[in-house]
């Protein structure tokens, strides 16, 4: 299975510059969640 990097805040994490999350509803990423392919990332949070 190929694994996907996702920004973390499409994931529902809070790590977005003003604390909130950008949620995302889109089928194709809740299949890919629901699946486990998905690797939530913020590169603002690693750096």
């Amino acid at each position: 299975m190929e694994r996907i990097l996702v920004s973390a805040c499409l994931m529902g994490r809070r790590v977005r510059y003003d604390g909130a999350a950008r949620t995302s509803g889109d089928a194709l990423l809740a299949a890919w969640r629901a699946e486990g392919r998905l690797v939530p990332f913020c590169p603002e949070v690693e750096g």
